[in-house]
C-alpha cells in the first residue's frame, strides 16, 4: 500500500511540472506577441505619418501646378513670347531658364522634398508634369563612432 501511495505522489509531481512548463510556455509566448504587436503599432503611425507628410506636400504640388496654369489663362497677349514676358513677370523666381521649366521644392519631414518640375507651352497655354518626386534633400552621414572590426589586424 505504501508503494501505490509514492507512486501516485510521483504522478501528481510530473503532471503538475508538464502543466507549470506548459503555463510558462504560454506566458512567454504572450509576452513575445505582446512586444511584437507593440512594434507594429509604432511602425504603423510612423508610416501614416509619413503618408499624411507626402498628402500634405501633394496638395502643395497640386496648388502649384494650379497657379502656373492660372497664370497662363490669364496672360492676355497674343504672341507666345508675350504671354512668356508676362506669366515670367509673376512666376519668374520659379522658371529654370537652363531646364526650360518651373521647377519647386516642397520640404517634407525627416530631410526629403517634393521636387515639382513643370513644362509650360506658351503657344497651347498648357502645363505638363516633366517630373514629380521625392528626393532626400539633406546628406546623411554614417557613424563611424563605433570601431568594427573589419576582418584584418
Amino acid at each position: 500500500m505504501a508503494d501505490y501511495e509514492m507512486k501516485r505522489k510521483a504522478n501528481i509531481g510530473s503532471s503538475s511540472l508538464i502543466l507549470i512548463f506548459i503555463v510558462l510556455c504560454l506566458a512567454t509566448f504572450g509576452l513575445l506577441s505582446l512586444g511584437n504587436a507593440k512594434g507594429d503599432e509604432l511602425l504603423s503611425v510612423r508610416n501614416a505619418a509619413a503618408v499624411k507628410e507626402y498628402y500634405r506636400a501633394d496638395g502643395l504640388g497640386e496648388e502649384f501646378v494650379q497657379i502656373v496654369s492660372q497664370a497662363l489663362l490669364e496672360a492676355d497677349a497674343d504672341n507666345s513670347a508675350a504671354v512668356k514676358k508676362q506669366v515670367l513677370s509673376k512666376l519668374g523666381d520659379y522658371y529654370q531658364e537652363d531646364k526650360g521649366c518651373f521647377l519647386t521644392d516642397i520640404s517634407m519631414n525627416a530631410g526629403q522634398a517634393l521636387r515639382v518640375e513643370l513644362e509650360a507651352d506658351w503657344q497651347e497655354r498648357t502645363v505638363e508634369v516633366k517630373s514629380w518626386k521625392v528626393y532626400i534633400r539633406e546628406d546623411y552621414e554614417i557613424d563611424q563612432s563605433v570601431h568594427v572590426w573589419s576582418g584584418t589586424e
